[in-house]
């Protein structure tokens, strides 16, 4: 396919706008393209340039499954396409992106907003309504859950609060959730530990298997919810 209408200049203001632009706020525009255009545009996007490429499937990858499927078979149908159509197609692909900017506020993603609003609420209370929230929509809450506090966070622990943990928290968890995480957050739970305590967590983690570390976000989630349950129960405060 030809792209010679397609300068250098274009090419570069479609680029930016796409790095600009909240996904959800192209994918808003991009919504209200026929299948057979949005097929076309996307393998222009393709092959127009690497970055352009990757937005090419970031908006794909965004579209509503049914979408997805009819131009995925569109896809597959469409090789050559005349040169004035796709300069067409193009241009108004370029304005429905321009226009859904002009008229679209993005307020942020959800699990994330809510997160950030939860944090100033009483963790008790936190969990209840992330409990009845799991209930509607399991994936959202588990996805504000982890987000109200991570695991880079606990660096942030007191000491207290870090030896509470510790004498719950079995060695090979900790071990495990020790694995590559930040220096910081190593240090603060080995100092808070014996000699021969903080010896024997390193030695476990040196000694992981490649199968053992693939379970690192999982025993990282362990420890994040072990301290949230603490926290709730008033056996540790959250600096």
């Amino acid at each position: 396919m030809s792209k010679a209408f397609l300068e250098e200049s274009a090419l570069q203001e479609l680029t930016n706008l796409l790095d600009e632009a909240h996904p959800q706020v192209v994918l808003a525009g991009f919504q209200r393209v026929d299948d057979d255009d949005a097929a076309v545009f996307l393998l222009m996007l393709k092959t127009a340039s690497a970055p352009l490429a990757v937005h090419a499937g970031k908006i794909f990858a965004q579209l509503p499954f049914e979408k997805q499927l009819s131009i995925a078979e569109k896809v597959t149908t469409t090789e050559i396409v005349e040169s004035e159509r796709a300069q067409q197609i193009w241009k108004e692909q370029v304005v429905k992106i321009k226009e859904a900017l002009d008229q679209t506020t993005f307020l942020g993603e959800g699990a994330a907003n809510l997160a950030k609003l939860l944090s100033h609420v009483d963790i008790a209370k936190q969990d209840q309504l992330l409990e009845v929230l799991a209930k509607k929509q399991p994936e959202v809450a588990e996805s504000v859950s982890e987000q109200l506090l991570t695991f880079d966070e606990l660096g942030n622990l007191g000491n207290e609060a870090i030896k509470t943990i510790l004498q719950v928290l079995e060695k090979p968890t900790l071990a495990l959730a020790l694995y590559n995480a930040p220096q910081a957050i190593q240090d603060r739970f080995l100092e808070n530990m014996s000699a021969a305590q903080a010896e024997a967590v390193e030695a476990e983690t040196a000694q992981l298997t490649f199968e053992q570390t693939q379970l690192v976000e999982t025993a990282r989630q362990s420890v994040v919810s072990l301290v949230r349950n603490f926290a709730a129960k008033g056996l540790l405060k959250l600096q």
